[in-house]
């Protein structure tokens, strides 16, 4: 007992240094996963809101109302350039859902593949993807493809 009384003695100060600096870790972890917590539910937030902001555009726009048409006929009418940017702001939109998936900086929604199947194999967004695809990454062109073969 005397012994470790004599080491407490002389290790005290390197104890509660250690105590102090195992503390502060532990609380700087903590800070950090409750600020990425934070930073993606703000992430997903901002995504929410410029999906919102796109499929706005198309509500009450007759001049897009082909892009959701499963039978549009693009022999008769190609697709308008009107047609082809809004559909280029949506690839956008999804190639950054999946970087932000990828990131891990949102958490995967279970139900966005059903969705990007859903509207790029109609024929407008089916075909401004095969025009425009070869502008972005070869994983996210392979993802969508994959998508849309299946």
């Amino acid at each position: 007992m005397t012994e470790f009384l004599s080491w407490t003695g002389i290790h005290v100060f390197d104890l509660i240094s250690a105590i102090g600096i195992i503390s502060s870790l532990a609380y700087t972890a903590a800070s950090f996963q409750e600020s990425a917590r934070a930073r993606r539910i703000d992430n997903l937030l901002k995504l929410t809101e410029q999906h919102r902001n796109i499929w706005e555009k198309i509500q009450g726009n007759p001049a897009l109302a082909r892009i959701r048409n499963v039978d549009a006929d693009l022999t008769k009418h190609p697709v308008t350039a009107e047609e082809a940017q809004f559909v280029t702001f949506l690839i956008l939109h999804i190639h950054c859902w999946y970087r932000a998936m990828l990131d891990k900086e949102i958490v995967s929604l279970e139900g966005m593949k059903r969705d990007v199947r859903g509207i790029l194999s109609r024929p407008v967004p089916r075909h401004v993807w095969e025009q425009r695809k070869t502008f972005l990454d070869q994983d996210f062109r392979e993802f969508v493809d994959e998508l849309l073969n299946e």
